[in-house]
């Protein structure tokens, strides 16, 4: 199933496209999806007063299958008019596959008030190069399959060329025929994080994430993100630790951690 979008409506559940299909089995969704969908959802729990997203944590305990029905349910844990905290679980066939915590605060502007506590400067951008100048992911992929239809993904050096990160732009809808809610758009990106800094070159192992958790500053602005960051592992427990910060063109928006469990490859 590709609808142009990662999911489609089924009732009040959702099926997942083939534009969903992770790099590692095209019967599952990749992570990014799973949380693109649970920020969707989330922008649908009303609020008291104006607020967005603080902190998202999210646990992929299984595999999301495509093209089976899903529903997510959202519970608020915490209501107030400073702060909410929302817990979503995504469910197929009545099982858990993924769930997420949300924290969200109030907005308010407190630009004008003297005093206000300061911190690292904005950034002004992003430090890699443009992805107008850097080959899409595409383009080695003949026929651009599974994610590749659902974003655009393309790596990129510093401008200083001494590392290496991601632009990722979301390209299709997350369900069909609905606008793409801020929190989604924030959500897609934080999954791609994932191995910041490795190359796996010839490896023997692999990586699964089961956790993702973000703090956001601010919401995005424009649509490409630029994810740049490291990624430490611990052999002798076989796993690792990804902390990431994602950029638009004002800067640093959203820092990132995952959690990682290192694989053998079969053999």
């Amino acid at each position: 199933m590709d609808a142009g979008a990662l999911f489609v409506r089924d009732g009040d559940g959702y099926v997942a496209t083939e534009c969903t299909q992770g790099a590692w089995d095209p019967r599952h969704a990749n992570g990014g999806s799973t949380l693109a969908l649970l920020g969707q959802v989330l922008d649908t729990v009303p609020t008291l007063v104006p607020m967005t997203v603080s902190r998202m944590t999210a646990d992929l305990v299984r595999p999301l299958p495509v093209g089976r029905r899903l529903t997510v349910e959202p519970t608020v844990v915490r209501e107030g008019k400073k702060i909410q905290l929302v817990d979503l679980h995504l469910l197929v066939d009545g099982e858990l596959h993924a769930r997420a915590s949300a924290l969200r605060l109030r907005d308010a502007d407190l630009s004008a008030l003297d005093g206000l506590p300061t911190g690292a400067p904005a950034d002004g951008g992003s430090p890699l190069v443009p992805p107008e100048e850097v080959p899409s992911l595409r383009e080695s992929a003949s026929p651009a399959r599974g994610f590749l239809r659902g974003v655009d993904m393309r790596y990129a050096p510093s401008r200083e060329g001494s590392t290496t990160g991601l632009w990722i732009r979301l390209e299709v809808p997350v369900v069909a025929g609905e606008p793409v809610r801020p929190s989604a758009r924030l959500a897609v990106s934080f999954d791609y994080a994932n191995n910041m800094g490795v190359d796996f070159g010839a490896a023997t192992a692999s990586t699964i994430n089961p956790d993702v958790s973000a703090h956001v500053l601010r919401q995005q602005t424009g649509e490409w993100v630029a994810i740049t960051g490291l990624t430490r592992f611990t052999p002798t427990l076989g796993r690792g630790v990804v902390r990431a910060a994602l950029h638009d063109g004002d800067g640093v928006f959203a820092e990132v951690t995952i959690g990682q469990l290192v694989q053998p490859l079969p053999r």
